[in-house]
């Protein structure tokens, strides 16, 4: 039997994941998840593509008492009410998204950490700061399948959140999760529709909690998987019934 193994949002867009017991899966994905997300000095969106270690750091979001807390490798730790500037556009690939930034400590506590202008902000409105589809979807067997093509020992295997993913799976075969295109999947109580490949850049090579570059995971899936256009890896897909999903829970296709 197929299940969700873990579901992951990340409160911050590019800072580290948070794992938790259950959600709500909503048409726009789950609402808490990239509801912060950083901009350069240009509006643009700024992300581990640029600044690996922002994987360091710990972001929580408590939306019932409005509380955001950001933790540093060090410990120095930023915590409370969001206090919002004025709305302005800022752009999420290649999407207009309306969002404030956030005034106080935030930024210049980020920037420094960064190096470079990075702008706190806070969405609108939710499910907006997905990449392509609020919803990613992969399964623990293909991530063991990769590690094995790497030459990697079962005990020894790439971490699962190298990937990210909203739901891990247990109980598919090695890229199971592909047979699913433009089909949909019951999960626990949500329906998700399973839209297209998840193409994957550079973010996978970082080691997940460091973000360092510590392997070349994009080059060894083309090699196992040649593709022209990108190293397709899980699968990305939209909410068609929201419900609550669970860890545990059962995944079929219908």
């Amino acid at each position: 039997m197929i299940t969700v193994a873990e579901i992951n949002i990340a409160p911050v867009k590019s800072m580290a994941l948070v794992s938790l017991d259950a959600v709500n899966l909503e048409l726009g994905g789950i609402r808490d998840d990239r509801r912060f997300y950083l901009v350069n000095g240009q509006g643009r969106l700024l992300t581990r593509r640029q600044v690996g270690k922002l994987a360091q750091l710990a972001a929580s979001w408590d939306a019932g008492t409005e509380r955001l807390r950001i933790t540093f490798p060090d410990g120095t730790t930023l915590a409370g009410p969001p206090e919002l500037e004025r709305p302005v556009w800022t752009i999420v690939w290649g999407r207009r998204v309306r969002g404030r930034a956030l005034a106080g400590d935030w930024t210049p506590a980020i920037s420094e950490f960064c190096s470079q202008p990075a702008v706190l902000m806070m969405s609108d409105l939710p499910g907006q700061v997905f990449d392509e589809f609020p919803v990613s979807i992969l399964s623990r067997a293909s991530v063991e399948h990769l590690s094995a093509e790497m030459g990697m020992a079962d005990d020894a295997c790439l971490a699962t959140d190298r990937f990210r993913p909203t739901l891990l799976l247990d109980g598919c075969e090695s890229h199971q999760e592909d047979d699913w295109m433009n089909r949909q999947l019951a999960v626990g109580d949500a329906i998700v529709r399973v839209l297209a490949p998840d193409p994957r850049c550079a973010i996978i090579n970082q080691q997940p909690t460091t973000g360092e570059t510590d392997a070349d995971v994009v080059k060894s899936i083309l090699n196992y998987r040649p593709n022209p256009l990108a190293a397709y890896f899980g699968v990305y897909g939209i909410v068609e019934r929201p419900g609550t999903v669970k860890v545990g829970d059962a995944v079929q296709a219908v």
